[in-house]
Formats: structure tokens, sequence, C-alpha cells
């Protein structure tokens, strides 16, 4: 345990908790909640990282956990606190599905893979034939986490700083353990895994799997915590490509670097969208070519060694 929970982790987990304390208003919760959604986005996508696989379609998963939860509130009256884990597990499934179908492909061939399907799935929700379920391209809302109160917001907050917590935990287990150094030894050389005795057939599939649940539970809460709507639109190309750009600035294959992406590239993204528009995604890019450039292994490195220094020099 002591191996998992160093001073780092726990700074994490106590500046998720303080944040409503240093910011309390209505405002900044709804920024910081709506981060933490696409962190733990970003950490599902991570988990693939792990075992030499990648994903461009994964906007796939976070609109199916959406849909599916949004679904099971709607139709079967469950709440929505049950269905951002239950229906996410449809996710899962077809992540399952899927992982089995293309695992013998590796890094960017599964990731036009992924894309493909994300573009396919988008489709089959927008269908005529299904219109009665999802109604298309005019979507559904979706009933909030939490009833509203005078500290809605402050709750809602801290039901998803509770799932971006426990979802940060997970993957500091996984990186930790038995799975975490077979994916290790898969994306290093899958031949020679197999040779070691690993089943990189089970673990690449599991790594999906559990990235795709993952990332569905993110959709659940985005659409049950942030947005209280769902459509196709949570299927676009942007949204595959977000835990890709916050996960390369703050660190890949790192279990604080999507968090610390998340927070410093979405902070940049409201500042630049609000005089730049869409352009603003033309300053990201440019941004996370500095950070690849000047910080290869990402932000969290990078504030590693100025840390480093600083106590260089204290000393």
């Amino acid at each position: 345990m002591n191996k998992i929970f160093g001073k780092i982790q726990i700074t994490v987990i106590a500046t998720l908790l303080i944040i409503p304390l240093l910011f309390p208003d209505v405002y900044y919760l709804q920024i910081f909640s709506l981060i933490l959604v696409f962190a733990i986005y970003s950490m599902s996508w991570n988990i693939l990282t792990y075992s030499g696989q990648a994903s461009l379609g994964h906007a796939a998963f976070l609109g199916i956990g959406a849909y599916s939860s949004v679904l099971l509130v709607k139709n079967l009256g469950f709440p929505p606190l049950l269905a951002i884990f239950i229906g996410p597990i449809l996710a899962a499934v077809i992540g399952l599905a899927l992982g089995i179908i293309v695992l013998r492909l590796r890094e960017w061939f599964l990731a036009m893979v992924t894309f493909g399907f994300s573009l396919i799935v988008q489709a089959i929700i927008v269908d005529d034939r299904l219109r009665f379920l999802t109604d298309g391209w005019n979507g559904i809302f979706a009933k909030p986490l939490v009833s509203y109160t005078s500290n809605y917001q402050f709750i809602n907050y801290y039901i998803i700083a509770a799932v971006a917590i426990g979802v940060y935990i997970i993957t500091l287990i996984i990186y930790n353990s038995k799975l975490g150094y077979a994916l290790k030894a898969i994306d290093e050389n899958e031949a020679l895994a197999k040779i070691s005795g690993i089943n990189t057939t089970f673990y690449k599939v599991f790594a999906f799997v559990i990235s795709t649940y993952l990332a569905g539970v993110a959709g659940a809460l985005y659409v049950h915590g942030i947005t209280l709507f769902v459509s196709p639109e949570i299927f676009s190309v942007q949204n595959s490509f977000w835990p890709l750009i916050f996960t390369l600035a703050g660190g890949l294959k790192t279990s604080e670097g999507p968090i610390l992406g998340a927070f410093v590239i979405w902070m940049i993204w409201i500042q630049l969208s609000s005089f730049a528009g869409y352009l603003a995604l033309l300053g990201i890019g440019c941004i996370l070519a500095i950070i690849i450039i000047f910080a290869p292994k990402g932000l969290l490195e990078l504030f590693s060694r100025i840390a480093n220094i600083i106590r260089g020099r204290q000393i």
C-alpha cells in the first residue's frame, strides 16, 4: 500500500477534495466538475496505452455509456447515481467483443479501427429505426445526479470527484499490480512477453474492457452531472481526441498525467475559446506541439524536474 500511495498520490487526492473550498463559486464548480469528467475519460484511455494499444474512437464508449445510462433512467426508472455505473456495462460488453476481434492489431492500426467504430455507432444512434429510443439528432434530456438544492453544484462536484478519485486509485492499483507489469511487458515486447508465459490475449482484452467501461462511466457522468442532455454530438471526433491530448500533455503512461493534462489544457481551452472561438483548437495544437518538443514525457515530468532543481538549490 505504501508503494501505491506516496506524497504525490496523497497530494492529488487532497487537491481534488479541497477545490470546492478554494473556489466555491458555482461557475468554477461547474468548470472543475467538467474537467474531472474528462480526467476520468483520459485515465480510461491511458489504460490502453500500457499494453501498447491506442484508440482514436473512444468517444464511441463515452457515448454508449451516456446513452445507456440515460435510457435506464428514462425507461426503467433507475436512479441516476445507480445508472452511471450500470449503464456503462454495455460499453464494456461491446468493448469486450471489439477487443476480441481486433486484439491482433497494435497501436495505430487499432486506433484507426476504433475511429471507424465511433462513426458506426453514431450512425446507428441516428438511424430512423431507433428514433423511438434515441430520438435521433434531437437527443434526450437527462436527469441530474442529485435534486436541485441550494448546494446542488457543491454536492454534484463531490460526487464526480469521488468517482474520479476512485478511478485514479484503480489506475494506481493496476499500474502497480501483476496486471500492470504484464501490460508493460506486452507494450515493450509482445513476442517476448508470450515466450515468458504471459497470456497476452487475456491481458490486452482485459485492459480494453476496463478502459471502455470507465469511458462509459465518464460519459454517464457527463450527461447526468454536466450537460443534462445527450445527443449524437457526443460521438464527435473532438471528443475522441480530447483524452489523447490531455494524456500526452500531462504524461503518457502515468497515473497523474491525464488528471494534470485535463486541468491545464482545459483551463487554457476556456481562456482561448473566450476570444478565439474554434480557432482555440489551433492554439491547443500549438501548445501540445511545444509540450511534446520540450517535455516529451509530459508536464508531469517537467514539473518533477523543476521541483528537483528547486530542492537542489535549497540544499
